[in-house]
């Protein structure tokens, strides 16, 4: 599907990276194959709204606007989603003194929307909003493995070397079993795959049945997992995942009265 002119600005902000926080026209240019003019009167649009600043005493480099930050804010204190999960995290939270993660699977990526710490405990090595792989770690694996068969195809074909290099799945039917097989037992255990000395434990939170679902995911050092509970505290995060969905429906039902 075409871009709008307007989706064809945006692409402009998929440039940034933490490694690239600061673009300048050529560097449009070059990756989005755009004339000098056009990738001029596109930086002059996203710096109108806000969504690019130009940084003073350079020859014309640009970094993130502030209403990237003032969204950021709003989705953070409003998203629906994370609002509802908030006090349920905060309860797995004492009751585990595990950390505890919530996660979205974008495209080529996978994000925390929000998570809660053990007392301050140092393990996220990402953190709210940094994109980190989908090939290692718990939370993308039980995300994908309850998206259609297409869906999950396109996922594999695109990083088909990287979940080979991992040593997850060698080809794409062993790709496929496993998916199944994460979906049936309702979980997946990381142990150090995004993080040598850091394992993972997921479930999904399935909130709409229109989306995929979110990941619910308990994060702790390898060698405090080795002295716990698996089942129980699997139980812990389908128990809440449970309270979440319902509470999700039970929003969604109350809204469809008032329109």
């Amino acid at each position: 599907m075409a871009l709008s002119s307007f989706g064809k600005i945006l692409t402009v902000l998929d440039l940034f990276s933490v490694d690239r926080p600061v673009i300048n026209v050529d560097i449009i240019s070059q990756e989005l194959g755009l004339s000098t003019p056009t990738s001029y009167r596109y930086l002059k649009e996203l710096v109108s709204a806000e969504l690019l600043q130009r940084l003073r005493g350079t020859s014309g480099d640009y970094t993130l606007g502030s209403k990237i930050a003032v969204l950021d804010y709003i989705s953070r204190t409003t998203d629906p989603l994370v609002q509802i999960s908030i006090p349920f995290m905060q309860e797995i939270v004492e009751r585990t003194e595990f950390c505890c993660l919530l996660t979205h699977l974008n495209y080529d990526f996978c994000i925390d929307i929000h998570h809660e710490l053990y007392k301050d405990v140092k393990l996220l090595s990402y953190g709210r909003g940094a994109p980190r792989p989908i090939f290692v770690g718990s939370s993308p694996k039980v995300i994908m493995s309850h998206l259609p068969k297409q869906k999950l195809l396109d996922y594999y074909q695109r990083f088909d070397e990287q979940f080979k290099s991992v040593g997850f799945a060698s080809d794409e039917n062993a790709f496929m079993i496993k998916m199944k097989k994460i979906k049936k037992q309702g979980f997946y255990f990381s142990n150090g795959e995004l993080n040598p000395n850091i394992a993972g434990l997921s479930v999904p939170i399935n909130f709409s049945s229109k989306e995929p679902p979110l990941a619910l995911t308990l994060l702790a050092s390898k060698n405090r997992f080795e002295f716990i509970d698996q089942n129980k505290m699997i139980a812990i995060l389908h128990e809440n995942a449970a309270l979440i969905e319902k509470k999700c429906i039970e929003i969604s039902a109350h809204e469809n009265v008032l329109n």
